[in-house]
């Protein structure tokens, strides 16, 4: 149950933040910046639907033609078709959220069903699926107010 806690933390924690900058900043790319504020906030999203269906396939994806969008290794000067605004990122980080708290405590610690493995890391577990999650949006939330900074300069 920590675990869902935490995550509502950071993902509120993030929503504060993107609710806070202004759309206008949304698609500048700062110099030595890989992508934009509009890449993270997409990126995000895609990153914590896609880890927690490999983890649990009874997830279900919302949006998975954003994957183009926001997926690692895609940037904004490639896009060739006009990515989600705003409004629809944060609707859609917000509906996650909700989707994500109504995991019962039991259903965390259900083994995952594609263990997701990185260098010594292996995300063997539902729950160790979403404590990514949680460790990668505060991740995302730094660079994003990083980015929303140097903008303002």
């Amino acid at each position: 149950m920590e675990s869902l806690k935490m995550f509502a933390y950071s993902r509120t924690s993030v929503l504060i933040g993107l609710r806070n900058i202004h759309e206008d900043k949304w698609d500048n790319q700062p110099e030595n910046f890989p992508n934009t504020i509009r890449w993270n906030a997409g990126h995000i999203y895609v990153t914590t639907e896609i880890f927690l269906h490999k983890a649990d396939p009874n997830y279900a994806v919302i949006y998975p033609q954003w994957k183009s969008f926001f997926i690692n290794g895609t940037r904004p000067s490639d896009w060739m078709k006009k990515p989600p605004s705003k409004n629809e990122i944060i609707h859609a980080l917000e509906e996650q959220k909700e989707r994500i708290l109504t995991y019962s405590h039991n259903d965390l610690k259900k083994v995952a069903k594609e263990v997701q493995t990185f260098h010594a890391l292996s995300l063997d577990t539902i729950e160790q699926a979403l404590q990514f999650i949680t460790w990668h949006d505060g991740l995302h939330l730094g660079i994003i107010k990083s980015m929303d900074k140097v903008c303002s300069n």
